[in-house]
């Protein structure tokens, strides 16, 4: 007889088993892990030491944490003044941040911007020929200024130097940070990328040189978009957003309103996995800066935005309340078989 239930309680925990892999996936099972890595934008820089800055990685990841009710594994990894140089031999070599991104559900990335403002400020020291290493791009514009006064031919030097920069070191090192990221990250994870925003947007720079600093991240951020597809990421359009009208005193870092702007833009484009199918999150909270409000005397109806946020509700709901329904019915399910098995058994054992 006991040799008996063995088999009975064997055969039903193999059932359950395999009923229980029938059933779909949570959206986000119990916990969203993050994994935040780049520059100072990404980090949340702030230029005020006595106010922090809270970057947009934390806040969507805080933001799915609340409207799905679940726990969330936050890890920010970026680092003021990094390149992708940097990116790959300091960052992507440490054992902790490749465990965090094999862990991850959603890595988030902005990179590019110091490759940009590294090669200014070695540009513009050896066209001053300055033995003084230029820490910022704040010193290199003053100097430059100061300098462009006394021989204002210098601007067309720079220009010259900035327009012949070779973007393939850029591109390889991109490159080879994507592709470490995209063989780390567990099936499913989300890698969403911000392209970047001209850094010296609010800093007094002559006509030409501004064109020409726009034109290079033109084509650093079609470097960017054009290996998307290669190592599956998608691109957040920051350059056309006009984010550079939310940043800090500095000119260049984004305030708190900047930060909340960028996850606003990155929060439509996330997913959650159920049932090898994903369903982008909806949008939630304050339209973006600079719409127009709507009237209270007339309500218009609810936008696509509204609506979708509304039909991705209901979707969740109806895939909680199908889960719950395929739960109650696999309990029923093996109940009936361990009262047959026990039947037979009882059978047997009165033969």
């Amino acid at each position: 007889m006991k040799k008996y239930l063995k088999v009975t309680a064997a055969v039903v925990l193999a059932v359950l088993l395999s009923l229980q892999q029938a059933l779909p996936a949570k959206a986000w099972e119990e916990t969203i892990s993050c994994t935040v890595l780049g520059d100072s934008i990404s980090k949340g820089y702030s230029s005020d030491k006595e106010n922090k800055i809270k970057c947009y990685g934390q806040i969507l990841t805080e933001q799915i944490s609340t409207e799905n009710e679940i726990s969330y594994d936050y890890h920010n990894y970026a680092k003021n003044g990094l390149d992708t140089r940097s990116l790959n031999e300091k960052t992507l070599a440490k054992d902790s941040v490749l465990r965090s991104l094999n862990k991850a559900d959603l890595i988030l990335i902005t990179m590019g911007s110091n490759d940009l403002l590294n090669q200014f400020k070695k540009e513009t020291q050896e066209i001053l020929n300055s033995d003084t290493k230029m820490k910022s791009v704040g010193q290199a514009m003053e100097q430059l200024q100061a300098e462009v006064k006394k021989n204002p031919l210098l601007v067309l030097k720079v220009v010259d130097a900035l327009s012949n920069w070779d973007y393939g070191t850029f591109e390889t090192q991109w490159a080879e940070a994507m592709e470490t990221i995209t063989q780390q990250k567990k099936d499913g994870a989300q890698i969403i990328v911000t392209n970047i925003y001209n850094p010296v947007y609010n800093m007094e720079l002559p006509g030409t040189m501004n064109k020409v600093v726009e034109g290079i991240i033109q084509n650093m951020n079609g470097i960017i978009e054009k290996r998307a597809e290669e190592f599956d990421y998608q691109v957040i359009d920051l350059f056309h957003s006009g984010i550079v009208e939310y940043v800090q005193d500095d000119g260049l870092h984004p305030s708190q309103e900047g930060q909340q702007l960028i996850a606003e833009m990155i929060y439509p484009e996330i997913k959650t996995y159920q049932s090898g199918k994903d369903t982008a999150q909806s949008v939630d909270g304050a339209a973006s800066k600079g719409e127009d409000e709507a009237s209270e005397e007339s309500p218009e109806p609810p936008s696509e935005q509204e609506q979708s946020s509304q039909n991705n509700q209901n979707d969740i709901k109806d895939v909680k309340d199908e889960e719950t329904l395929q739960f109650n019915t696999i309990l029923a399910a093996a109940a009936f078989i361990i009262f047959i098995l026990a039947v037979a058994g009882i059978i047997k054992n009165r033969k």
